[in-house]
């Protein structure tokens, strides 16, 4: 792995109050989360064609789990800047990632990349671009990708259609935040809304050929990793402030009781969802 550059011409991110103030202190429970559907870094590699190796740029890297994916699936002829302005989270995805892996991880915001013009073939970013400042990232994309570079925006989320237990789990979440809907994201200036990043993306004229995929998967969990999961998410950490630890995980812990089989185990569903989109060619635009 490659070590942790602060020296790059841009400045660390500030220590001002800022949407990723929100995962100080996460980075533990973040090794319950569910890995990444190999599909989707598959996909990711099929897309990039005959390349045979370049620089791959991620925003918001958080503990490394998506990088290491990536990495894993594209091999050592590309290298990964992975980009994650909370410090606990570097210092966790540091910690994780193999020696020899072409990993650097960096202090870094969406907004603001720290690389040069047309010099990248992959920007992505998994469960993180809801909390960008998006137009100014778009720019940024359209700024650092080179011709037909590619763009590529992942998230993943319970997949409660058919699962009981997907649905009982939002529906826990949604009772202690009654402004929160299931499914719908944190905005940087607070709150809650919906997005369309395909909608988005289709209406820049920088972008083409915009496409999505989604992946639906399946872990079989115990108590312990779904309640040490439901942790991770900032969201079941806003609800644990509304209504008090205690309180809802006595909540959580029925809605596993529910549904958990005679070996103590429950099927939590996921839909992996990836947004790509390619770099217009201004010289043949």
């Amino acid at each position: 792995m490659l070590k942790e550059n602060n020296t790059a011409d841009h400045a660390p991110s500030p220590h001002v109050p800022s949407p990723w103030d929100d995962f100080d202190g996460l980075a533990y429970y973040y090794q319950y989360r569910p890995e990444y559907p190999s599909a989707v870094p598959e996909q990711l590699r099929v897309m990039l064609g005959a390349s045979t190796g370049g620089t791959v740029v991620e925003v918001g890297a958080g503990t490394g789990l998506f990088t290491r994916c990536i990495s894993n699936a594209l091999g050592p002829a590309y290298r990964i800047m992975a980009l994650e302005p909370n410090k606990d989270m570097r210092r966790h995805a540091a910690s994780q990632t193999p020696d020899g892996m072409p990993v650097a991880y960096m202090d870094g915001v969406a907004e603001n990349l720290p690389v040069a013009d047309h010099s990248v073939q992959l920007l992505t970013a998994a469960n993180a671009v809801h909390r960008f400042n998006r137009p100014v990232f778009y720019q940024e994309a359209d700024r650092v990708l080179m011709a037909t570079g590619l763009l590529a925006l992942v998230q993943y989320k319970p997949f409660e259609r058919g699962s009981a237990f997907a649905s009982d789990f939002l529906s826990a979440i949604e009772d202690a935040l009654p402004t929160y809907r299931r499914h719908r994201h944190s905005k940087p200036e607070g709150g809650y809304a919906e997005i369309d990043i395909s909608g988005e993306l289709k209406r820049l004229s920088a972008f083409q050929d915009v496409e999505m995929k989604a992946f639906v998967y399946d872990e079989q969990i115990n108590l312990e990793t779904f309640m040490r999961r439901a942790l991770s998410f900032t969201i079941v950490q806003k609800a644990v402030v509304a209504t008090g630890c205690s309180r809802l995980m006595a909540q959580l812990y029925e809605v596993f009781d529910r549904h958990a089989n005679k070996k103590r185990l429950a099927a939590m569903p996921y839909e992996a969802e990836m947004i790509t989109a390619r770099r217009v060619d201004q010289g043949q635009s």
